[in-house]
Formats: C-alpha cells, structure tokens, sequence
C-alpha cells in the first residue's frame, strides 16, 4: 500500500495557503474528530515531552484535532500525518491567536474587565442613550463618580457609583449606576470594538480547545495515522533495596506516569526513556511583529532629578540553634491478628494482647517483636487448622510479590522500559509502573561526610577530626540499565531501616546511599615531618631552575564505639599538584576524590597511611644573596658528578665563592648586631651622664668617672667593628663582582 507522509517542515506552508484559500467546509458534514483516532503509543521522556501515536480509519476529506493551546507549540514542531491509503494530506489550517491580535485592536483594558461602571468609564466621552426606571437620557458621558462612604465591619453597602451625561441641551444630568436598565451606543467603532475585546476573552485560557483541521485531497475511507510532541510531567523513578545475607539485596524500581494529555490512554503501547535528552519550548502559533524602536525620548529634554541613597540598617546578630538530636530508627512490627473463628478455647487464648519485647538489632537500632506466649499461641492455632492472618510481611513476600512489567532495550545513549503489557490510564490519572527487579551486590557502611572544603593538602589536614557519619549501602549496579535519580526505602529482615536518595547511576557504576546518621564513630588525621629535596635542572645567563620535591605522609585514624566490626568509607577530594605514592589497596579513587576504606573491629580503631609527593619548578638569580636553594642544587649536582670536564671546575669554583660569600654575609650581620648594640649602649650612658652632671657629691663623682671609662671601651671596640666589617663588605663586594663575570660562562642543562 502507497504510504504518503506530511512533515512538520512544511507546516507552515500549508497554513499560510490555507488562509489565502478560506479552506471552505460544509458546516453541516460533521468531520471526523481526534475522538476517532485513538491514541495507539506513548513514550515518556525525562525532560518534560512525550511522544504520542494515534491510528484509526477516517471517513471523508478533513480531520480534526482538539488540541488545548498548551500543547499547540510543541504540535507545531513535531506534527507527522501519515494517510496510509492513496492519498496525502494537502492542508493543515487552525485559528489565529486571538492574543496577539488584543494587542494591534488597542482596546482599552476597562472594555475587558467587563461591568457596566468600567464599560461607562472607557466611553467617556461617547455618545449614548441610557434608560432607567423612570427616564431616558441621550447625549455624551462626561465621567463616573464614586461617592466614599464609611461603613462598618461587615456592613453591605450598595454601589453609590453615579454617570454624569452631557444633554442636548448642554444640561449635566447625573444619573445612580444602580438605576440603569440599558445603555445604548450610537458609535459603531465603540460597539466593534467591544465585540472584538469580547471574542479575546473567549479565548483567553487553556480551557478553550483549539481545532486544528487536517484536509486530505480525497474524499473516502483511509486508515490515518498521527504522531507528535506535547509537554508531559516527567516520570518519577521510586525503589525498594531488601537488603539480605551476606551483602547481597533485591533491588525494585517502579515509575510514577501520570496522563495530562486530555485523551485518554486505553490498551495502548507504553515506553519510558531514562535520561534527558534535550528538548525546549518555541513559540509557532503566535503571530511575530517586529518591533521597532522609539526614538521619541530623542527629542524630550528631562530636568535632573536628585540623588536618592538608601537608608541603613544596625547590624543583629545572627544565633544559631544546634542541631537537634536525631533519635534512632524504630520500627514497630504488628501483633498477631486474632482469628475470626476458633475451635478448642484457641479463640480466648489468641486474643491476649501481643506484648513488645526489645530486640537488639546487631547495628545499635532497636526494634520491637513478639513476645513468645503470643508466638506460642499462633503455632496451636495453626496446628488446630485455624486461617491465622500473617501480620508481618515477609522479604521473600516482598520479592515474589513485585512482577517486573517492563523489557529493557538501547536507544542510542538512553535506556528505554517497555512495558510487554497493554497500559490503560484514563485521562488525569496516575499509575504506577514496575520496572526492574535485579539482584546485586548491597554492602552495609558507614561513610563520613565527604571533605569539599580544602584548602590545601599540606595545610588543611594538620589536626584535623570528623565525627560526623552516615550509615550507608554501598550499591554495585549490577542491573544491566542506568538506574535514574529517585528516592529509595531500604529494607531488613521485613523492617525498613532507612530511606535514602539514589543518584543517577550507570552501568557497573557504584552508589552511596545515606540512610541515617552515626554517631559512633570518628576519623582523625595526624602528619608525619615533611622532607624536601632539591634538583637541579638548568643554569643559563646568571639563573638557574631547579625542581623541589616536597613529600607529606598523613595518617587517619579511625574509631569506633560500636559493638560490631564495621567497614568506614571518606572521600576526599583530589589535588594536581599532589600525587599519591604506594597507596594501600584500601584507598580507590574516582574522577574528583580519594575515597578510604577502613575495616574497623568492635569497638577498636583502624589507620590508613597515605603519602603524596608534589613535585614544583622554580628560577632564581645565581648571584650569592639570593641564591641559597640553587646552591643546594648545584651542590647537590656537583656531588653527583653531573658537570663535564669543561663546567666542573668553574662550579667548583662558584661552589667556594658562593660559600665564602654566605660565611662572610653571615659574619657582617654579627658584626652589625654587636655593633648597633654598642651604640644604643652608648646612648644610654650619654642619658646617664647628662643626668649626674647636676649632682655635686663623692658617689655622682665615682659614677662619672666608671661611665665615661665604659664608654671610651665603647669606642675602641666600635672602631674594631667598623674596621672589620670594612675589610669584610669590601672582600664580599670584590668577590661579588668577580662571580658575576664567571657566572655568564655556567651553562647546564639536565639530561
């Protein structure tokens, strides 16, 4: 059979040769509506559109689909009409948007609020005959008043709203709105203009259903069928994790769908697509103008107005509560229904009330059970064939009960869920969808709260404790899909522990699954000494480069107050410039973080060790005071024997230089404390001196005389000083001078 397929592309087209044409139809042939063309197929997606398929057999040469004006857009871009017999659509025409077309009327917005007081205050000025109870007046509207009155709580008052009109005979008639019984217009452009501001009003909101009229070029029986786009609530993905033995667990993912396409879906052929692809909003049904711009204010001269500066405010300060404490996980499982029926007195015995006996759960929560009379009297009421209802429900119950609906298949880089069943949802409804249900690898942790905060590796670390932790699963998924972002209710032993947020997760990707928190546990890290060494790298003009290698050990302790053996996990984030050496086998690492694994025993502690080294280039000028690392450089490379025979003796010579040089600076800082010490000395015995000049007595004499010898010792040793740190600058300064004419000749380059 010839297929004939009409895309959106030239949508546009047709609309546009469909208004110059009318699209003339026998208003009395009632054309087949979207009602007949059931819809066949849905595909949801996760980014806010769903893929909709209609087929059904249309009789006659025009389709029409009722489309809400929300849906109207994304129609436009996506719309395929398939006519599967000999045929093809020639034309597809809807009505104009009424709204934009609000905007060229320039209507007043008084005539669309509506209400006789509003309409009469928009025609100011308009000529009118108005009739009441008593009289008829004609003539022009000057204005509506309305007279303020103060009124009691609660008090009904009638509306004192009054229309002045302008008479004939140039008399002001003032007339109550409430007597008015008709107002009559006499200008035809008042009466086509409220005409038209009525027809906007119609179509305003999403109520109002849009036809969209598909004309084929035949008129007969064909089978047609529909695709397109419309704007949908994303899926909602929910799971259930029952956890088992021995790290093992079932994991149960459902979908939320709910059906706001305004048809409804009745044995239909149902998708869902994990991920988001890409998809927006564009508006095609509202006619474009151009705007352009108002060059009026070109031509206004505007005074200057003042400055207005904001007024301030006193500071508050802002106390923070602490965090509340958060109470342990209890789960309350329910007492054994007593029977309807009973033979033997079972009846009497299983009506005693179920007592709740405190069970230890192994991780520190608590949980309620049975106690044994009660467990007791279920097994004699079992054993005298009496239906006791089970109160609790099982794990096993929980895995055999979820039937998974759904086959998984690849659509590019996104995961499709298609249901193997027929799916009927009437329209405004909700269902919910199994999905998958898969065994995997489910490890009970506790993880610390991941370290985002760093300032650096060598830094932050230095005494550095964390005591807040999570107990948590450690999922592998395993299921053979992406599982999407959704909450998740974790179950043990027909009691649920926790619920947790579930990431997106790829294939054989690994999650983290908080699901409350511990508080018994704690990690703290302690540094070792850090050690540096210096390489050698190049020496050119004067200057060398040399690498440093900085290398850190941190050691993190973790311990633990509780009763059992369990297994810490922290992440901390990754830094470039350090990188890790011999890490243990305990320590992954991901794309932004490390992540530590500690087995801790019973109420006992556990170290990891991790070493990081970071390796940094730097350049400095070889003259003497400023070049202490690449004297260790060059030392170092010298020791080495990584200089020929030609540079060796001119760095041996710089060598003993720049290491006379050091000895010698290192002597003329001596000799400049001890001399500054001198004089400051001096000036306290000048102070002295002055201050025992006044006093005429034997001990003023002898203390004169002691000051005046120390400071004669004062200047023979400041003059030795002076001598020697003379001899001392002036040897550097020649040596100085010497090294920076050899120093050109120093060339080396690392192999």
């Amino acid at each position: 059979m010839k297929k004939s397929v009409y895309r959106a592309g030239i949508l546009l087209r047709l609309l546009s040769a469909c208004a110059l044409c009318g699209c003339a139809k026998d208003t009395n042939v009632r054309s087949p509506t979207s009602e007949d063309l059931p819809v066949s197929r849905v595909v949801m997606y996760q980014s806010g559109i769903g893929y909709i398929e209609r087929n059904g057999v249309v009789e006659g040469d025009e389709l029409v689909l009722h489309i809400r004006p929300d849906q109207i857009n994304d129609i436009l871009k996506s719309l395929t009409v398939i006519d599967r017999a000999n045929g093809r659509p020639v034309s597809i025409s809807l009505p104009v948007d009424h709204t934009t077309l609000d905007a060229l009327s320039q209507i007043p917005h008084q005539v669309r609020d509506g209400g006789i007081r509003s309409l009469l205050e928009a025609f100011r000025g308009a000529n009118v005959e108005i009739k009441t109870k008593k009289k008829t007046f004609a003539g022009r509207i000057v204005g509506v008043e309305t007279q303020l009155k103060q009124v009691l709580i609660d008090e009904t008052v009638p509306d004192t709203s009054t229309v002045t009109v302008l008479t004939k005979g140039n008399v002001l008639e003032v007339i109550a709105i409430n007597d008015i019984r008709s107002v009559s217009l006499h200008d035809p452009s008042l009466a086509e203009g409220l005409d038209k501001s009525l027809n906007i009003s119609l179509n305003e909101g999403d109520w109002k259903l849009i036809e969209l009229r598909i004309r084929m070029d035949k008129a007969n029986s064909r089978e047609v069928a529909l695709s397109y786009l419309v704007a949908m609530p994303t899926w909602k993905p929910a799971y259930r994790l029952v956890l088992g033995d021995e790290d093992n667990g079932t994991l149960q993912g459902w979908a939320i769908v709910s059906n706001v396409t305004g048809a409804d879906w009745k044995g239909i052929d149902f998708s869902l697509v994990s991920g988001r692809p890409m998809s927006f909003t564009y508006d095609l049904y509202r006619p474009q103008f151009l705007s352009r711009p108002d060059l009026t204010s070109l031509s206004e001269q505007r005074a200057e107005a003042p400055v207005v500066t904001q007024s301030s405010y006193a500071k508050r300060d802002a106390r923070v509560t602490g965090e509340a404490k958060e109470s342990a996980i209890m789960m309350n499982r329910a007492a054994l229904a007593a029977p309807k029926a009973a033979a033997g007195g079972a009846r009497s015995k299983m009506n005693k009330a179920a007592a709740a006996d405190k069970l230890t759960y192994d991780e520190g929560m608590t949980i309620y059970g049975f106690d044994e009379d009660t467990v007791a009297e279920a097994a004699e009421a079992e054993e005298a064939g009496i239906n006791v209802p089970r109160a609790t429900i099982t794990s096993d119950e929980m895995i055999e009960s979820f039937e998974q609906q759904a086959s998984q298949t690849q659509i590019g880089s996104f995961d499709e869920y298609r249901l193997a069943s027929k799916l009927t949802i009437p329209d405004g409804n909700t269902a919910l969808v199994n999905l998958i249900q898969s065994n995997l690898i489910a490890r009970e942790t506790r993880m610390f709260k991941p370290v985002t905060n760093m300032n650096g590796f060598d830094q932050f670390y230095k005494g550095w404790r964390q005591n807040e932790s999570y107990q948590t699963i450690e999922l592998n998924n395993k299921s053979g899909v992406a599982l999407d972002a959704g909450p998740i209710t974790i179950y043990r032993d027909s009691a649920v522990i926790g619920e947790g947020y579930l990431a997106r997760t790829e294939k054989d990707a690994t999650a983290y699954i908080t699901f409350a928190k511990e508080g018994r546990l704690d990690v703290q890290v302690t540094d070792s000494i850090d050690t540096k060494s210096v390489r050698l790298a190049t020496v050119q003009d004067g200057n060398c480069t040399y690498d440093s290698e900085d290398k850190t050990t941190k050691t993190f302790t973790f311990t633990s107050h509780i009763p059992t053996s369990v297994t810490a996990l922290l992440q901390i984030p990754k830094f470039d410039t350090w990188k890790p050496v011999d890490f243990p086998e305990s320590v992954a690492t991901n794309d932004s973080a490390y992540v530590i694994t500690s087995n801790i025993p019973e109420n006992g502690k556990q170290t990891v060790t991790l070493t990081m080294v970071r390796t940094r280039s730097y350049s400095r000028s070889l003259e003497p005071q400023r070049s202490d690392l690449c004297y260790q450089a060059i030392k170092s490379a010298y020791e080495a024997n990584a200089f020929d025979d030609i540079q060796k003796p001119l760095f041996e010579q710089y060598l003993e230089d720049a290491k006379q040089y050091e000895t010698n600076a290192a002597r003329i800082r001596v000799l400049q404390d001890r001399q500054r010490d001198i004089e400051k000395d001096q000036s306290s015995l000048t102070r002295n001196l002055s201050g025992l000049s006044r006093i005429k007595s034997a001990n003023a004499e002898k203390l004169r005389n002691q000051i005046l010898s120390r400071q004669q010792q004062n200047e023979k040793k400041l003059v030795e000083i002076t001598s020697e740190l003379y001899e001392i600058q002036v040897a550097n300064g020649d040596m100085q001078l010497r090294m920076q004419e050899y120093m050109k000749s120093l060339n080396y380059m690392r192999k």
